[in-house]
């Protein structure tokens, strides 16, 4: 195949199944017109893929029993401790960078957790908007961020944890998210304008943010949906969807139709109903029977260690808006520090046969395996699969106390796939929650119910579907059944198209035939 220059956006958490509503609608032409000239796929994400997971999925080829980079907060073995994870976590390589070394020319625009190297030349910039604490800000050249930030500007959400779902914040994050787009766009079309690239890599991260704090306005079943807030703030969510809708049209003017141009979404968005809030209760309650005590007397909530009921017990009694305006005036790196600390108990996980990882719209459960923790309490081999075989079989019969419906929808076992001693830092069982309503409490024929309020500020959890698409004349126009196809198939992909050849082994397969015509 013939070299051809590369066009990739990313959207974070864009979600696939609003897009094709509101395109329909007629709010979206571009994805529209996209929809009927492009060829493009939606897909379901591998259960072993979290919500952070998959990013480095997408940017390595890997799966995340490879790449080790599980999830924000990282789990570290030698110390039942978290830590927020670094940049020198990711340690396989980027498959950009395999472009450099190929000799092709790249632009990397802010793409999710990318990290700038002088060694693979360039243009390369991170950090200047991102939704969680970027790995770092930097930018090849040195000064090459700076002036951007000074032609175009900063970006007005530098972190979407100083807003909430109250009117007054949601509309100034309205406002935010929709300058940095227009800003973003800016900064992407310059870049791409300039020339001397081969391939253009570039992520949208305001539909991430969006998505956690607007669901409920588009949700007229969302228990916080009120009609009242929709009027004062308008259709917030739609109206950051229309304005990448806008960016995408321009950002492919630019490029020209003798590039090949790839969309995908990362993930999803939907409403936040999950049972992770009951989750560490029910593990607390496993463990206590395991250990030959009463199936439903099981010592109390264990998830949080002595900072955190420190917290409730005086921070926590203070008014919400109080402590809302304490947070945002404290340093972004000392908040991540406080949340870390809040949700770890290294002195009661180094004691308890499995312990519940802190996480956001799943649940996941990491053994205390001998040999592997520094005071692991499971043996490997036989007893480490009694005891998650025992667990599954409670976690499946879990159901929602209100529906009577079932709570889990899926479960993924770490063992299944890899030595349970090898896995870094990731769980070794992952559970993914119904999302068909809230979860007050779960009810358990063993165990009892467990019952509690979810203490989120998010109205929106993501879901996990994506959506991949190619722009170009010799694109088979249209939606396609891609069977299989998954993450790692992205970069894949990326190489094939621009007839490189990937820097190892990856966990995933080009799927070029299945959308370019030969």
């Amino acid at each position: 195949m013939p070299q051809s220059r590369l066009l990739v956006l990313g959207f974070d958490s864009m979600d696939v199944e609003l897009v094709r509503r509101w395109a329909a609608a007629g709010y979206l032409p571009t994805f529209r017109r996209l929809f009927e000239s492009a060829a493009w796929t939606d897909y379901i994400h591998p259960p072993e893929h979290l919500t952070t997971t998959l990013w480095t999925t997408i940017n390595t080829g890997l799966g995340p029993l490879r790449h080790d980079f599980s999830f924000s907060m990282r789990y570290c073995s030698d110390s039942y401790r978290m830590r927020m994870s670094r940049a020198d976590d990711i340690k396989d390589e980027f498959f950009w960078e395999w472009f450099a070394r190929s000799g092709r020319r790249i632009v990397l625009a802010d793409a999710t957790l990318s990290i700038p190297r002088a060694a693979h030349g360039g243009k390369q910039i991170a950090g200047w908007g991102m939704h969680d604490l970027p790995l770092n800000r930097s930018s090849v050249p040195k000064g090459l961020l700076r002036d951007l930030s000074a032609r175009f500007g900063a970006h007005p959400v530098p972190i979407c944890w100083d807003f909430s779902t109250e009117t007054h914040s949601l509309a100034r994050l309205r406002s935010g998210l929709l300058t940095g787009i227009e800003r973003r766009t800016a900064i992407f079309k310059s870049l791409i304008l300039s020339g001397g690239w081969d391939l253009f890599y570039g992520d949208y991260s305001e539909p991430h943010c969006a998505g956690h704090l607007m669901w409920h306005l588009e949700d007229e079943t969302h228990p916080r949906h009120s009609r009242e807030q929709l009027d004062t703030v308008g259709h917030a969510l739609r109206d950051i969807y229309a304005a990448i809708d806008h960016s995408i049209g321009e950002l492919l003017m630019c490029a020209g139709d003798d590039t090949i141009s790839v969309a995908f979404f990362s993930h999803g968005i939907g409403p936040n109903y999950h049972a992770e809030h009951l989750f560490p209760r029910f593990v607390s309650r496993f463990n206590h029977r395991w250990q030959g005590g009463n199936s439903a007397d099981g010592p109390g909530d264990v998830d949080g260690g002595w900072l955190d009921s420190m917290w409730q017990r005086s921070v926590g009694l203070a008014p919400l808006w109080w402590r809302h305006s304490v947070r945002q005036r404290l340093p972004a790196s000392l908040r991540a520090w406080i949340t870390s600390k809040r949700q770890q108990n290294p002195r009661q996980w180094r004691l308890m046969p499995a312990f519940s990882l802190p996480s956001d719209v799943h649940s996941a459960l990491r053994v205390n395996l001998a040999g592997r923790e520094p005071q692991g309490q499971i043996q490997p081999g036989h007893e480490y699969r009694r005891y998650l075989d025992a667990f599954t079989e409670q976690v499946w019969q879990l159901t929602n106390a209100d529906t009577g419906k079932p709570a889990v929808e899926r479960i993924f076992r770490a063992d299944q796939q890899v030595d349970p001693v090898k896995i870094g830092s990731a769980p070794d069982l992952i559970v993914w929650w119904t999302r068909s309503e809230p979860f007050r409490a779960i009810r358990s024929a063993t165990f009892g119910t467990i019952g509690g309020e979810a203490a989120a500020r998010r109205t929106g959890e993501h879901i996990m579907r994506g959506m991949f698409l190619i722009s170009h004349p010799r694109a088979k126009r249209g939606r396609h059944a891609v069977e299989g196809m998954s993450p790692p198939d992205i970069p894949a992909t990326l190489c094939d198209l621009a007839g490189i050849q990937p820097g190892r082994v990856l966990d995933g397969t080009s799927r070029r035939r299945n959308f370019l015509a030969e």
